[in-house]
């Protein structure tokens, strides 16, 4: 076979592929005009294909691989695609090939996906390869196939994704699989990874059993985005990819596979959340009952099948299957997309509550229809009031064994409207600023929490991630006039549903019913409770609810951390202290945001001072309020050199609230600065146990071990967070900076250059290098960087401590105590650890160094 045969064999294959199946055998007479052995050819690989599934996730039959493996012109085996090192071919298909491949960076084996070169220059098909990339890049979540990297290369595109080991539904459907408690446990997986995929606007379009796979460790991953559709509004997490994506979906085009298309993809509808959830019952179906539930000779009657026929009963295939597992299948197969299941979180939680035997919910097929009205606040106020006093309630008088830790995870937004996610984020948050005041409970941080947020998780993996005996898990509904809020306690220790409610209100009612029942349950705690305890959960932050409605507002954007959510945080929240001027927990929440942008958006000179009044203004009001000590004490540490004072108001927000992870952060960041480096470590240890799994609390961790001395374990550290987040790049450079400490150069100099790739706008990776250059004998290397510097700070902000550093490590003492008087009028932050960095060691001997200590407060 020529190269000339197989490039038309390929392209003959990818064309055909774009086609529905029933479509194929016209077009492949027509296009191959005779030439018998070119459509057999064609035909054979795409039984294999079909045989196969996607090649995303399994090699299709092993004639189409050994026809492609044979016949490619050129074969990537033995080269490399940046720092992948391609191993072997393990698939092939029309839209690309996979191969295994060394991660030669991060030493593990990956799959690497490739568009054939005569595809890379086809529009369409590069456009698609693409949206299928991005789709999935796009999500992070345990039931979905993780791609790790994307780019191309010398013209070559290409995917990077994990290598996993197993075989697909289909496959294991070959077999009989147990009862139908593993079709649910299937089901409840799958739609956990819809519920992540659908929370960032991605409809997966294709969903049937060769797209999904069960690895040999016991993980269910969905696969094969390459139908995904992006919906055009999404939440507000997910609008950055809105931006490039495109649905390629023409009017009136079916896409899908037959069998397990919804109705709507059938009409060449749009095909919504609904319709996964379709695809998803007609894979339950074919688990329990053992064939498709919509069967016929032709294509063209499956699609007459799915629009227009029941589905035969399950039980009365002679399979035993429980009555409420058939009816949850029923609900997902109805023929209107309004009649489903709304959301792929309300079907995993039904799917899950069969396994328990806690029931089905009773509203999970309400369609939302979008109102606003001020009673909705009044109702949000009071059942977070409600939640709060109930929980603690349960906590305190609960029989059996104590439940000594939470996580409250984010509540979510099952409302139609993706606008009130804030509302849903609310609530978790004030359940957890109400819960964490109480002694003898430990509760995560939001920070902790809030990295599932948009994830389906189970229980028991938040309680092995984050040590903690008990979750709260919840969910928000606006429904016309009514707002529901459902709510369930589960004990990790046992898997064990241990408490739930759900809330229904009529919003005209509801100020009177919610301060009733919050009054019944407040009497039975006081046995419990100490009075000020007592008074302090139920004291309502506001009696204006449209100023909630907007301090929850502001809160919600400002966690963005981006230019944009500051200043539309600090407009909310502005906005709230001029309905209610006596609002003290939106003076706090003011006071942290423009903190978080002093610095980095804005400038601290303007900035700090706002810290400052807000958090003072809010005290006067509630003396009580933690986090308005927490920005007291940055304001006078970080920018005021006040120290104690700063210590004092640290001490005060841990005795308010020991469970505040970024005080015991901050309270961290003043001891070092101080030289008190073991008492540092302590403290910020502290912070990472109440939240694990924030990135940047465990690179504090690992860089205050290397500001005492210890590399070793600032290594050990660093190594772990980097598995976990290898594109985090403060992980990278203060990896380099430990291997500068133990004089491994080489190593810090990659580490370096890592940290600027993934984040090339920082200049604080560029001052390291320099740093590293100039002690490592490179002097014409550090100035370049120095010059560059230089330049950058025309543009914008460059702290003069990053010249200073390298000054100092090039020897050049003038230069450097010239830049660090520079430091110090601006009041860079960074002047603060210049007692404890191992960077200006070469100094401490010149009279001029004791001498800025003292100026800046920090006594040598």
């Amino acid at each position: 076979m020529t190269p000339e045969r197989y490039q038309q064999i390929d392209r003959l294959l990818d064309a055909a592929l774009e086609r529905a199946p029933e479509e194929r055998a016209a077009f492949l007479a027509e296009a191959c005009a005779g030439d018998e052995a070119l459509r057999r050819e064609v035909e054979s690989l795409l039984a294999a294909h079909d045989q196969a599934g996607s090649f995303i996730e399994a090699p299709p039959a092993r004639a189409a691989t050994d026809l492609l493996a044979e016949h490619r012109t050129k074969t990537m085996v033995g080269s490399t695609l940046g720092r992948y090192q391609i191993l072997s071919l393990l698939g092939a298909g029309g839209m690309g090939e996979v191969y295994r491949a060394k991660d030669t960076r991060l030493g593990r084996d990956v799959a690497v996906k490739i568009l054939p070169e005569h595809l890379a220059t086809n529009p369409e098909a590069l456009a698609r390869f693409e949206r299928e990339a991005r789709a999935v890049a796009a999500l992070s979540h345990p039931n979905i196939l993780a791609i790790h990297d994307f780019g191309t290369e010398h013209g070559v595109s290409y995917a990077v994704m994990e290598l996993l080991e197993g075989e697909t539904l289909r496959g294991c459907l070959s077999h009989p699989l147990p009862a139908w408690r593993r079709a649910v446990e299937i089901g409840a997986a799958v739609a956990e990874g819809l519920a992540a995929a659908h929370a960032k606007g991605i409809i997966h379009r294709d969903l049937k059993p060769e797209n999904i796979f069960l690895t040999t460790e016991g993980q269910i991953k969905i696969l094969d985005f390459g139908l995904a559709r992006i919906k055009p509004v999404v939440s507000a997490q997910a609008r950055t990819l809105t931006i490039t994506a495109v649905d390629a979906t023409k009017p009136g085009r079916v896409m899908g596979t037959f069998g397990y298309m919804s109705p709507e993809q059938v009409r060449g509808e749009t095909a919504d959340a609904p319709s996964d959830l379709f695809s998803l019952g007609c894979v339950l179906y074919e688990i329990v009952g053992g064939q498709r539930p919509f069967v016929a000779d032709t294509g063209a009657e499956t699609m007459a099948a799915i629009l227009r026929d029941e589905t035969p009963a399950l039980a009365g295939a002679g399979k035993e299957v429980p009555e409420a597992v058939e009816h949850v299948i029923r609900h997902c197969l109805e023929k209107k997309p309004e009649e489903r299941y709304q959301s792929a979180r309300d079907l995993a939680f039904d799917l899950r509550s069969l396994l328990t035997g806690a029931g089905t919910s009773q509203s999970v097929s309400a369609l939302a229809r979008p109102r606003s009205r001020p009673a909705l606040w009044i109702g949000l106020a009071l059942t977070v009031l409600l939640l709060g006093l109930a929980l603690t309630s349960y906590f305190l008088l609960w029989r059996g064994k104590a439940i000594e830790s939470l996580a409250v995870l984010p509540f979510a937004n099952e409302s139609a409207e993706p606008d009130t996610e804030y509302l849903s984020d609310g609530i978790a948050e004030s359940l957890i600023n109400s819960l964490s005041r109480l002694p003898r409970l430990t509760v995560m941080s939001r920070d902790a929490a809030f990295h599932y947020k948009g994830r389906a998780v189970s229980a028991q993996e938040v309680g092995r991630d984050l040590k903690v005996q008990a979750v709260l898990k919840g969910r928000v509904l606006k429904r016309g006039d009514n707002l529901s809020i459902s709510a369930e306690l589960i004990d990790v220790r046992n898997n064990s549903h241990f408490w739930g409610e759900q809330y229904n209100q009529k919003l005209a009612d509801v100020l009177a019913v919610q301060e009733e029942i919050a009054k019944q349950i407040s009497e039975k705690l006081r046995l419990a409770l100490t009075g000020e305890e007592q008074q302090r959960l139920a004291k309502r932050p506001t009696e204006n609810m449209e100023a909630y409605q907007l301090y929850l507002k502001g809160r919600f954007y400002a966690s963005k951390y981006t230019a944009e959510g500051f200043t539309k945080g600090i407009e909310f929240l502005n906005q709230a202290i001029a309905l209610d001027p006596t609002y003290a927990l939106a003076y706090a929440g003011l006071a942290a945001t423009y903190y978080d942008a002093s610095g980095t958006y804005l400038n601290p000179n303007d900035a700090m001072p706002n810290v400052k009044a807000a958090a003072e203004r809010a005290l006067a009001l509630d003396e009580t309020l933690a986090e308005a000590h927490t920005s007291l004490g940055q304001f006078e540490a970080q920018y005021k050199w006040n120290w104690k004072e700063a210590e004092k108001e640290y001490k005060r927000a841990l005795e308010l609230n020991p469970n505040s992870s970024s005080t015991h952060l901050y309270y961290g960041y003043y001891l070092g600065e101080q030289g008190r480096l073991d008492d540092a470590i302590a403290q910020i240890t502290r912070a990472r146990e109440l939240d694990p799994l924030t990135p940047y609390t465990s690179s504090t961790l690992a860089f205050y071990y290397y500001l005492a001395r210890r590399p070793d374990e600032a290594l050990a550290q660093l190594q772990k967070l980097i598995d976990m987040d290898p594109n985090f790049a403060v992980g990278h450079y203060t990896l380099g900076l430990a291997y500068e400490q133990k004089g491994m150069y080489e190593q810090a100099l990659a580490a370096f250059n890592q940290a600027r790739l993934l984040d090339p706008e920082n200049p604080y990776p560029l001052a390291l290098l320099g740093h590293l250059y100039a002690v490592s004998g490179k002097r014409g290397e550090a100035q370049k960087i120095i010059d560059e510097l230089k330049a950058r700070s025309k543009q914008r902000h460059v702290d003069p401590m990053f010249m200073a550093r390298i000054y100092a490590g090039l020897g050049e003492k003038d230069l450097a105590f010239e830049w660090l008087e520079k430091a110090y009028q601006v009041r860079s932050e960074e002047i603060l650890i210049l007692k404890v960095t191992p960077h200006f060691d070469n100094l401490h001997s010149d009279p001029r160094f004791a001498a800025l200590l003292r100026r800046v407060g920090l006594e040598p």
